[in-house]
């Protein structure tokens, strides 16, 4: 397993994931998570020690999702404006600079995906942890897919107005604070550390793509990565 494509994918997994859950009191603010990777690969304990965080924006219908990794030496931006149902990806990452728009099929299978996470074996236990100021519940879940063992720590007293937020927030019934992905001999930890009550601006909701990135497809990007790794 690269532990490099573990950190992102981890971090696009956390972005997706805030899209899925809800909040009940604060419906806007910002969220601020540090991201850890345990793992038996060398380049584990530098991903870890340069630092990754993952930071989510809420406002009204509108969601952002900016993600560094191995101390911001990558980085991979996510806007998403549900009232009109757009997004857009910027990923700077391993030297390539490239954006992705994002439509109503992508929201579709997002909430595919939904549907999917919320049929997982899951189950909520007794145990609760203080994170970033709010109780939460301890929650076990099995992804059925890659086989791998999630711990979330969720709160109900979080709630964005983002629509998907509120689909899956019916049946986790709670927002992750923490979450603990653990995969082979890999164990990858996001922890909220800070959650601040002020309102973003419309501005950083902004759908227009940058100079210098270079346009392309999810399915793209995929094959091009399965192709970098096949030549390792």
């Amino acid at each position: 397993m690269n532990i490099r494509l573990v950190g992102i994918t981890l971090c696009l997994y956390l972005g997706s994931a805030m899209m899925l859950y809800g909040q009940a009191r604060l419906t806007n603010g910002y969220f601020m998570y540090n991201i850890s990777v345990d793992s038996d690969e060398p380049a584990a304990a530098m991903l870890s020690a340069m630092g990754s965080t993952v930071e989510i924006a809420f406002k009204e219908k509108k969601t952002k999702v900016v993600a560094k990794i191995a101390g911001a030496t990558n980085t991979v931006h996510f806007v998403a404006d549900h009232a009109i149902v757009k997004g857009l990806s910027l990923l700077d990452v391993l030297g390539e600079k490239k954006a992705i728009r994002h439509g109503s099929t992508d929201y579709e299978e997002v909430e595919r995906s939904i549907q999917q996470l919320a049929a997982n074996p899951m189950r909520a236990t007794d145990q609760t942890k203080t994170i970033a100021g709010y109780t939460c519940q301890k929650i076990l879940m099995k992804d059925k897919q890659s086989g791998a063992n999630i711990i979330l720590y969720v709160t109900d007293r979080l709630q964005p107005q983002d629509p998907l937020v509120r689909q899956l927030n019916k049946a986790i019934k709670g927002f992750p604070l923490e979450v603990v992905v653990r995969k082979d001999n890999t164990t990858v930890r996001a922890t909220a550390t800070k959650i601040l009550e002020t309102t973003p601006s419309n501005g950083a909701f902004a759908l227009s793509i940058p100079s210098g990135y270079e346009v392309t497809t999810i399915r793209d990007l995929e094959r091009s990565a399965e192709q970098k790794i096949q030549q390792r």
